[in-house]
């Protein structure tokens, strides 16, 4: 996600959609009343008769709802027409539906933008030029390395492995040694915490059994997964960041903080520390007894709940908002989808 300008003196903040995590972030973010202007096609209908023709027209909506389209890649956001144009292909105050996706941009204009809300683009923000994952495909040729971002793919310079047949055999054997050596180098360099060694014959299996031998792998100090590609080209990179491993990983990384702040909300729970549901909540902050507020995102917009921030905000008792759909999001439904640790 890219922020584009915050006109905060008007509320409006514009900003550029870069991946699906993005649309998930802005459902969390956009409520009832807000306002949203994009980009978008309408149907239009030159007489009665016409079967009419879609054109392209630009779109303001008061938000009524949103619903997030994971399998479409899209995020639908729904409410009544208060601007637009061209003014022939559109009608004041008649429902439309803007179709938001990757590569987009969008205005979001509220009447007030509390810092929770703020934070959470501020993160998104953050998250899209963050390496996530660091990858390697490599076979008995060259290796080619690659860092998973926020917004794509960044590939690093390859390195060959300078086998060939014509080579002694203790010679090849050696030089292989040197370019395992080589890929476990480059693995050791990576600015990540977690890397997939990955490609379609042997060679991630050797590399993987040279680095337990030597010790490499235990001085690396980084969690490597050794995986299955059917080529070392960047088709290979790409197949192994849309294979369900991959994903499985960046949900288990995104998930991690929130399983240690539930940790600590849980064991404080004996003690009185912790407290859950909007009334106790407020009590805690309003007493200073509270350190950090968790709060789902599915009841972001709910009246009761954005009081309660607005509460912690002013009192400045730092706020984490969880994904109400993963494991950690879920636990947290059962205390009321919001609580807090003292």
């Amino acid at each position: 996600m890219k922020v584009i300008k915050f006109y905060e003196g008007e509320g409006k903040l514009k900003l550029r959609v870069d991946t699906l995590d993005d649309l998930w972030t802005l459902q969390r973010i956009i409520f009832a009343n807000d306002l949203v202007k994009s980009e978008s096609l309408r149907k239009f209908k030159a007489s009665e008769g016409d079967k009419g023709e879609m054109k392209e027209v630009v779109i303001t909506v008061r938000v009524e709802k949103t619903e997030f389209d994971k399998t479409a890649e899209r995020l639908r956001i729904m409410g009544k027409i208060i601007e637009g144009k061209p003014l022939d292909y559109i009608k004041l105050n008649s429902y439309h539906t803007l179709n938001i996706a990757p590569g987009d941009v969008l205005d979001i204009i509220k009447t007030e933008w509390h810092d929770y809300l703020v934070n959470v683009i501020r993160n998104a923000v953050s998250d899209t030029r963050k390496a996530r994952l660091g990858l390697i495909v490599a076979d008995e040729e060259k290796a080619v390395p690659a860092y998973l971002l926020g917004y794509g793919v960044e590939f690093k310079n390859e390195i060959y492995s300078n086998l060939s047949k014509r080579m002694s055999q203790k010679d090849y054997a050696e030089q292989e040694k040197k370019y395992f050596r080589q890929i476990l180098e480059m693995a050791e360099e990576m600015r990540v915490d977690t890397i997939i060694i990955a490609g379609p014959g042997f060679t991630k299996d050797d590399v993987k059994k040279f680095g337990e031998e030597t010790g490499m792998i235990k001085k690396i100090g980084k969690r490597l997964i050794f995986e299955k590609t059917s080529d070392t080209e960047r088709t290979g990179v790409y197949e192994l960041i849309k294979s369900d491993r991959v994903a499985a990983l960046l949900q288990k990384e995104r998930i991690r903080i929130e399983f240690k702040l539930m940790e600590e909300f849980l064991s404080g729970l004996d003690s009185g520390r912790s407290r859950s549901g909007v009334g106790p909540v407020n009590e805690a902050i309003d007493g200073y007894e509270a350190k950090t507020v968790l709060v789902n995102d599915s009841v972001l917009g709910k009246k009761d709940v954005q009081e309660t921030l607005a509460n912690a905000e002013k009192n400045r008792v730092k706020i984490e908002v969880f994904n109400s759909v993963d494991e950690v999001g879920e636990q947290l439904r059962s205390f009321r989808d919001i609580a807090c640790l003292g």
